[in-house]
């Protein structure tokens, strides 16, 4: 569920230039600043993630076993997805694409 939630999130802004643990981190970063959680996975991360800020920079930490193992799925979800974009782009590109003229 909160994956699917996060997919379309980066889905919809993959292709823009950043790169997915930013994606992932303003993500968190809006639900996390709600005052009031409306959807269940709102609700879900407000409860096993924290926010946390150190020397001026906002991080996020699980509450508990699950909250870090949440995370932690969040982040292998990011590196998978950043894998996935690179391998479309190997298959897609032509040796030809790669010829040097000397």
């Amino acid at each position: 569920m909160i994956l699917e939630a996060f997919s379309h999130e980066l889905q919809a802004k993959y292709g823009k230039g950043e790169p997915s643990e930013k994606i992932l981190h303003q993500w968190l970063l809006t639900i996390m600043q709600m005052s009031r959680p409306k959807t269940q996975v709102e609700r879900v991360l407000h409860q096993e993630v924290m926010m946390v800020h150190m020397k001026g920079q906002v991080i996020f930490q699980g509450r508990s076993e699950s909250g870090h193992g949440l995370l932690r799925s969040l982040y292998n979800y990011c590196k998978s997805y950043d894998h996935w974009q690179f391998s479309r782009w190997l298959h897609e590109i032509k040796a030809s694409d790669f010829s040097v003229s000397i």
